[in-house]
Order: structure tokens, then sequence, then C-alpha cells
């Protein structure tokens, strides 16, 4: 197929696409890593760790949504980029 505006726009978006599933994968890496710190820090605490989860139960479960909604969108973005490489293919 002949190379034309749409072509370049797919290589656009591929490219903000990467960008965009590379940003959310570092940002659940930090939540992960934020997880990973918390525990060592309760660790010999675990009243405070309860009490903590106990009375911030409403908090956490926001955070619990944003996450769970932060992995649906790097799933979504991941094919997104495997669908405009197919696409892409068939301009070559």
């Amino acid at each position: 197929m002949k190379k034309d505006y749409f072509h370049s726009c797919l290589q656009d978006r591929l490219q903000y696409a990467q960008e965009f599933a590379k940003d959310y994968i570092i940002y659940l890496q930090s939540v992960e890593f934020t997880k990973k710190a918390e525990l060592e820090f309760y660790k010999n605490n675990r009243i405070l760790f309860l009490i903590n989860k106990i009375l911030n139960l409403p908090t956490n479960t926001l955070k619990l949504i944003k996450i769970l909604k932060s992995r649906f969108i790097l799933s979504k973005c991941l094919n997104e980029i495997e669908v405009i490489k197919k696409e892409l293919k068939n301009y070559e």
C-alpha cells in the first residue's frame, strides 16, 4: 500500500502509546515498591498496621480502585499498540 498521511498518524500514535504504556508501567512499579516499603515499615508493628488499615479503609479502597483502573488502562494501551503494529505492517 502507498504510505499516506494516515500512516504517519499511525506512527505518531504508536510512539505516543508506547510512551504512555512506559509511564503506566513505571507508575505501577512505584505502587508495588511503596507497598513493599510499607510492609517492611510495619513488619514489627502488626497492631499499628491493622489500626492504620482500618482507619484508612475508605482511602485504601479508592487507591485500590485507582490501581485496578490503571492496570485496565495499561492492558488496553498494550492491546492498542499491537493493533497499530499490525495496521502498520499492512503498509509494508
